[in-house]
């Protein structure tokens, strides 16, 4: 701490005078009335720029293995050994005798310093989980999104019942590969490019370091949080994977349980694998694309790579769409099930040309190229309505 003058004799004991003679008398004073804090005193030590570690608190930075011991370990008996262990080479550090001793203040020595060792490394271990997200918020503008398991897991359940046609399995991998050939593309430095200032084909981020909220919600707040969005999204799910999922449920277990056939009255197919195959290829395509969505996203993706794999996953999902309303042979599905496939057929259609292409393409690409690309845009005059600043 630092003090202004005037401020150390406040809390320093008075001396008498000294004397080879005479021995040293100290007493303490207790008067805080002549002294007290000015202006400019500093009482508060300044903050550390780094997080300061458990290996912070031994000798040389290095933590003994009694105390890691003592931290990996749950077990109260083996915690009590290596807190025995730790205590004795703190008194071997400080050239005491590590003669062990039994009673109750030796059990309490050790519990306290198992508490603040354990108390320690909790700690240090929120302070490290803290930064790196602190780090991903300053670098990304959000913390970086996690993947949801509920496409993967259905996918593999679409697979391990045989409703997937090979047609759609060939044409996921394809996709696959294009989109990877696709980012690798984009991340390949340019010809002229230094390992000092790189340029690369197509870059996500902008090069300041700024990212913009346009970046993070290409698509605008005003439009995401409104209320036809959100009803216009679950239409989609109910339409594209809960009504799907319940009758492919009933189809296999049906195949399995003729009871649980017995009980759907609506349905009445002939070629169950065929019918399977009709209804789960459209579901399969429409997982895999939110499984390839999440990874753009978490991969930090450019804007027009990402609204590529809706557009193109929701045109190859109508030919699908197209043989479930409307089949070859009529009497292989019922007419109810015929109409879940009319209306997903509609949906995605309306989906695709009144939602992705007019409004999603232009604002990712858009916002690609204000927030990325450009330096500066300068709008005429009345075209700020139409230019695409979104709030």
């Amino acid at each position: 701490m630092r003090y202004s003058n005037g401020l150390c004799p406040a809390f320093s004991p008075s001396i008498s005078s000294f004397s080879p003679s005479t021995p040293r008398i100290i007493q303490p004073t207790t008067s805080t009335r002549i002294y007290a804090y000015g202006k400019g005193s500093e009482i508060w030590p300044e903050c550390n720029e780094e997080p300061i570690g458990l290996s912070a608190s031994f000798p040389g930075g290095v933590i003994p293995q009694p105390a890691k011991d003592l931290l990996d370990s749950s077990d109260p008996t083996v915690s009590q050994s290596a807190t025995s262990q730790t205590t004795s080479a703190v008194d071997a550090l400080a050239g005491t005798s590590s003669i062990p001793t039994r009673g109750r203040k030796r059990r309490a020595v050790r519990r306290t310093l198992s508490h603040l060792l354990q108390s320690a490394a909790r700690a240090s271990t929120r302070r490290a989980r803290s930064m790196e997200e602190n780090e991903a918020v300053q670098t990304y503008g959000v913390p970086p999104p996690a993947i949801d398991k509920g496409p993967a897991i259905l996918t593999l359940a679409l697979l391990g019942t045989k409703c997937v046609p090979v047609k759609h399995i060939a044409a996921a991998v394809g996709m696959s590969v294009y989109f990877v050939g696709l980012a690798s593309w984009c991340a390949a430095p340019k010809v002229g490019s230094t390992d000092y200032q790189p340029i690369v084909n197509m870059p996500s981020l902008p090069s300041k370091g700024h990212v913009p909220n346009l970046i993070t919600n290409p698509l605008g707040a005003s439009l995401t949080n409104s209320r036809v969005y959100r009803t216009w999204l679950r239409v989609g799910a109910l339409l594209g994977l809960l009504l799907p999922t319940v009758v492919l449920a009933q189809l296999t277990l049906g195949s399995k349980l003729p009871a649980v056939m017995t009980m759907a009255n609506w349905i009445n197919i002939g070629n169950v694998g065929e019918a399977k195959r009709i209804v789960g290829g459209p579901m399969f395509l429409l997982c895999f694309q939110a499984l390839t969505e999440a990874v753009a996203r978490t991969a930090l993706l450019p804007l027009p790579i990402r609204i590529l794999i809706p557009v193109s996953y929701n045109t190859l999902r109508l030919s699908s769409l197209q043989s479930w309303a409307f089949p070859s042979v009529t009497s292989m599905i019922p007419t109810s099930l015929q109409v879940l496939g009319v209306a997903n057929l509609v949906y995605w259609y309306a989906n695709l040309f009144f939602f992705l292409v007019p409004v999603g393409v232009m604002r990712y690409l858009r916002a690609h190229f204000f927030c990325v690309e450009a330096t500066e845009v300068t709008v005429r005059k009345g075209g700020e309505g139409s230019v695409g600043l979104l709030p």
